[in-house]
């Protein structure tokens, strides 16, 4: 879970949110991500299409039985690491997907909020989902608000224009 938590992390931080230059570069960005920070109460873009969840997958596995394989001299450990790393994806989307979908409970409020303040008011910031220890280490965890300012963001029900995108999403808005 803890190499789950990195990689969703460094994924979102600096796959989905980068900078591309070439158009084409913008264009898959914006399917990959950009369009869920246009629309983030969308329930149908909550989820990356499954043709490229399915490379992704693909590349994460071929990368893990590599590293299995060069540290272990077998890439078997692949077998055995690869199915963690799905049940934390899985764990993810669906975090993912209630934080948008659903009000939060008690116990889980801080992760809709960090996620929340991520996509309405720092999306420089809160690259976490399914965790803010990255975000603490990486110190990319959003500044405290005010409470009435959270409790506006945890409880609205209204479709909220972000007022920052990164460039490749203000360039690609549909």
């Amino acid at each position: 879970m803890l190499v789950w938590t990195l990689f969703e992390y460094f994924a979102h931080r600096y796959l989905f949110h980068f900078e591309a230059e070439s158009e084409l570069g913008k264009k898959i960005i914006y399917i990959f991500h950009g369009n869920h920070h246009e629309y983030p109460r969308d329930r149908e873009r909550l989820f990356m299409p499954p043709v490229p969840s399915i490379i992704l997958a693909t590349v994460v596995f071929s990368l893990i039985y590599l590293g299995s394989y060069l540290l272990a001299g077998s890439g078997s450990y692949a077998f055995v690491f690869f199915p963690g790393f799905l049940i934390g994806y899985l764990i993810y989307v669906s975090m993912h997907y209630a934080i948008h979908a659903f009000a939060p409970p008690r116990a889980l409020k801080g992760l809709w909020r960090n996620h929340h303040l991520h996509h309405y008011k720092y999306p420089e910031k809160a690259f976490g989902v399914s965790s803010v220890f990255w975000d603490i280490i990486f110190r990319t965890l959003p500044e405290s608000e005010k409470k009435e300012t959270r409790e506006k963001i945890e409880t609205t029900n209204t479709v909220y224009i972000p007022n920052k995108f990164s460039t490749t999403t203000n360039n690609l808005k549909s």
